[in-house]
């Protein structure tokens, strides 16, 4: 039975597809309330600031015209005339900010009096002294209706992702002055907008994949104390080519302790500190560190990665240099090459090595050189946006597929389970304070679904996946 609920998890692990973030509104205009003198937006308001942008209709030199209300699509719309000679001049304009957002997408309803007028582009810029480009997908017929002139979800481009505190810009621009009666834009010619949408997804959050900050001067065995739950049970080491360790003592670290070993001398080449994780899904790490060492300890060493049964590749930037202080030696946040990205479950090993044997005082280092190793921690980003199961043997989910019900079992009491559609989407959460619970499944159309595993003990939840049929 093991044997097949490993193969079906194998199985659906290659073949599901990925879990992207949930959109959300960045700014959002309905015009349902037409007491608003302002036409400021209605939706994204949990963005700071763009809740008081407006809408306008204005011309290349900056003038705008007075808006009013008037039938829209649902409700209201943004009303305005004086469209006449407005062939790449005249325009619908909004702004918003999206600090921390991307993958942003743009909606919005036109409609026109038939002497109002017909063509449109979208286009967007950068600031208010970028340059306005086209939306590839953007052109707009509009018509004495509100099912013409639809823009649904177009995408914007990858160059506004995460923008900071730049201002994003969009237009609804004529093209040409041809009403909607196909005859010759009018002055009293009317166009509306409406239900605009611009959509954005948060980047991504980097994932602790494995970190040691040393606050537990009681471990022994000098395991991880953050990271993915199976990658606790691991230890950082002082050792060297040959596969000797070295006895590891806690003394002062960065801010609480520090892993501390002596015996570093010849060590050129040769001895190392190192760690060793596992990642399946994960993508985009990095590695950050700090080093210390004393007067006749080593003072020059090199990251370096490698997959387990592998050769050590050199990490760019890698290059440390070590002082009697935290702040010299340390790494901050570095590349790792992405061929380990995705490494399914095969370990990753990470080095500290040594790559001189001078000493902190530029002498030779001593065989009771002190070397010491705090605030290690290495990041990572998963494409489904849910930790993938790294370690099986910490959670059961049987049957699977299911149909009823589906059983969860743990090696340690389970806080919660969460139960998501493949969109992301929260079913339910369901309470359970025990080692094993049982989630009914009846209600549910035929599909993949993922359930969540929360501890009480601060571990990173264990995500599955399961088949309703």
């Amino acid at each position: 039975m093991k044997k097949n609920l490993l193969f079906v998890f194998a199985f659906l692990m290659l073949f599901s597809p990925i879990i992207v973030a949930q959109q959300q509104v960045m700014i959002g205009f309905t015009f349902s309330d037409n007491t608003d003198a302002d036409f400021t937006a209605d939706n994204g308001a949990g963005l700071p600031g763009n809740d008081s942008y407006n809408v306008r209709a204005e011309n290349a030199a900056g003038d705008t015209r007075d808006l009013i209300y008037s039938a829209g699509a649902t409700t209201y719309a943004a009303t305005a005339d004086n469209w006449d000679a407005g062939s790449d001049d005249k325009f619908w304009s909004i702004k918003f900010k999206a600090d921390g957002y991307q993958n942003f997408k743009v909606s919005s309803k036109q409609y026109s009096d038939l002497t109002g007028p017909k063509e449109f582009k979208l286009q967007y810029k950068m600031g208010n002294g970028g340059t306005w480009t086209d939306i590839t997908g953007g052109t707009v017929t509009v018509a004495n209706d509100w099912a013409s002139g639809v823009v649904n979800e177009i995408s914007l481009p990858a160059e506004l992702n995460d923008p900071g505190t730049t201002s994003i810009y969009i237009r609804w621009i004529m093209t040409s002055n041809t009403s909607v009666s196909n005859a010759t834009v009018e002055a009293t010619g009317a166009s509306k907008i409406d239900d605009i949408m611009v959509y954005g997804s948060p980047l991504p959050t980097p994932v602790s994949i494995i970190g040691f900050n040393f606050t537990d001067n009681t471990d022994e065995e000098f395991n991880a104390d953050l990271g993915l739950a199976g990658n606790l049970t691991y230890d950082i080491r002082a050792e060297n080519t040959a596969g000797d360790t070295r006895t590891l003592t806690y003394t002062e670290g960065a801010t609480d302790y520090a892993a501390t070993a002596s015996g570093w001398d010849a060590g050129s080449g040769d001895k190392f500190w190192s760690i060793k994780f596992k990642a399946d899904g994960y993508h985009g790490m990095k590695v950050s560190s700090k080093q210390y060492s004393e007067a006749t300890g080593p003072k020059d060493f090199k990251l370096q990665a490698r997959f387990s049964g592998g050769d050590w590749v050199d990490i760019d930037n890698g290059t440390l240099t070590v002082a009697s202080d935290w702040s010299t030696g340390v790494a901050e946040e570095l590349d790792l090459p992405a061929s380990f990205d995705n490494p399914g479950t095969t370990s990753i090993y990470i080095r500290w090595i040594m790559t001189s044997n001078d000493n902190v005082e530029n002498g030779t280092v001593d065989a009771d050189g002190i070397s010491k190793i705090d605030d290690i921690l290495v990041t990572g980003f998963n494409s489904t946006g849910f930790e993938s199961v790294i370690f099986e043997n910490l959670v059961s989910v049987f049957p699977n597929p299911c149909n009823s019900h589906v059983n969860i079992a743990a090696n340690e009491e389970i806080a919660y389970c969460s139960l998501y559609d493949m969109q992301g989407k929260l079913i339910s959460t369901t309470r359970v304070d025990a080692d094993e619970t049982t989630i009914s499944t009846s209600n549910l159309a035929k599909g993949m679904y993922i359930v969540r595993v929360f501890f009480g003990n601060e571990k990173t939840p264990v995500t599955e996946r399961i088949i309703v049929e």
